[in-house]
């Protein structure tokens, strides 16, 4: 095989695998990637939303089983920040630590902090919410619609300022 033989055979060959990484690597235009907050603000009427997210912009349904604070909260128009956790998860205590050192700068607010291993705490409010996994963070504002809805770790900033929200 010839020098110039081989080098159009690597050419060919480089030539070959570029296409092939471009094309697998989503080189196509056609195609769009989106990624989507973990906060939302839409309304229960758009797409492309599930569980507890779905639930953003509408007032829930209490039934006899929900639980007395979250009732009264509602009745008193607090702003209410509700909190589902696994006691021995860590973003879990890491959240909880982000709401305990928050709730002495809210005090006209209801914190309901419930361990989902305390079913009885919570009655059929996480039914209710529609609760993917803890941590869980919702927050209802004083007419009782649901604001903001968050699942996993958040920062201790994006729940001061989505509390001050909340209130306004």
């Amino acid at each position: 095989m010839s020098l110039r033989s081989r080098q159009s055979a690597v050419a060919l060959i480089l030539l070959f695998l570029v296409t092939t990484l471009a094309w697998g690597c989503g080189g196509d235009s056609d195609q769009t990637t989106t990624t989507r907050s973990v906060r939302t603000t839409t309304t229960a009427a758009s797409s492309g939303q599930s569980g507890t997210e779905a639930l953003i912009g509408t007032q829930l349904k209490t039934t006899e089983d929900t639980p007395e604070e979250y009732v009264e909260a509602v009745r008193a128009s607090q702003p209410i920040a509700i909190l589902f956790y696994v006691a021995a998860g860590v973003d879990d205590q890491r959240v909880l630590e982000n709401i305990d050192s928050l709730q002495s700068e809210f005090p006209g607010y209801a914190f309901l902090l419930y361990d989902v291993a305390d079913p009885e705490a919570y009655g059929d409010l996480s039914t209710l919410l529609k609760v993917d996994y803890p941590p869980a963070i919702i927050l209802v504002d004083g007419t009782g619609t649901i604001d903001s809805v968050w699942n996993g770790y958040v920062d201790v900033g994006t729940l001061n300022q989505s509390l001050v929200n909340l209130g306004v």
